[in-house]
This record gives structure tokens, sequence and C-alpha cells, in this order.
């Protein structure tokens, strides 16, 4: 491996490392839900891409069963949010409806009782 390889490597290190940090505080500090699982999929897209830099550094392809493993629980991992995300809207809307005043049209107070 010549040493522009080597550069090159450490510079995608260094820049996995910072948007690891940038996933890690997204997830710490979310305003909502929603930001935190994007930032659980940013940790997960950052984690594949160190094992793929961590095996194209090594010359080995013992770890491409990881990335596979990795890849397949990060796209699973997307679409059950996107799913929760989608009922909730749903859910929400459904809500809205069957509690909507019938004389003026508008929503109500959302009192269940």
């Amino acid at each position: 491996m010549t040493t522009a390889a080597h550069v090159l490597m450490g510079i995608a290190g260094v820049l996995l490392f910072v948007a690891g940090l940038i996933a890690v505080s997204r997830i710490a500090h979310g305003p909502s839900q929603l930001d935190r699982s994007a930032a659980a999929d940013l940790a997960v897209a950052v984690v594949i891409a160190a094992v793929g830099l961590w095996t194209a550094y090594s010359d080995q392809s013992t770890e491409i069963n990881i990335l596979l493993l990795l890849s397949m629980l990060g796209f699973t991992s997307a679409v059950a949010v996107s799913r929760m995300v989608a009922d909730r809207v749903v859910s929400r809307r459904n809500f809205a409806q069957s509690h909507r005043d019938p004389e003026s049209g508008e929503a109500g107070t959302g009192d269940l009782s």
C-alpha cells in the first residue's frame, strides 16, 4: 500500500470519527424522537463505513459478512422507523377527526372522558 493510500485512509478515518461524534451528539440532544432515529441510522452507516475502511486497509475479505449484516440491520431499522412514524401520523389524524366538534367543525379539546 502506498503512502498516499495510507494518508487517504487516515483522513477517511478522521472524518468517520467526526461523523460518529456528530451522530452521538444528535442522539443525546436530538429535539425529537425522529431526529434521534435518523442519528442512529447515521451511526450505523458510520460503523459500516468504518468496517469497510478497515477491510480495505487490512486487505482481507472476512469482514464482508459483517458489512452485509450491518447493512441489513440499517435497512430494516430505517423501514421500521418509517412505518412507526407513518402509523403515528395516521393515528393522530384519526384521533383529531374523531374528536372534532360537529357544530363548528374545529378540533375539540382532546378530552377523553
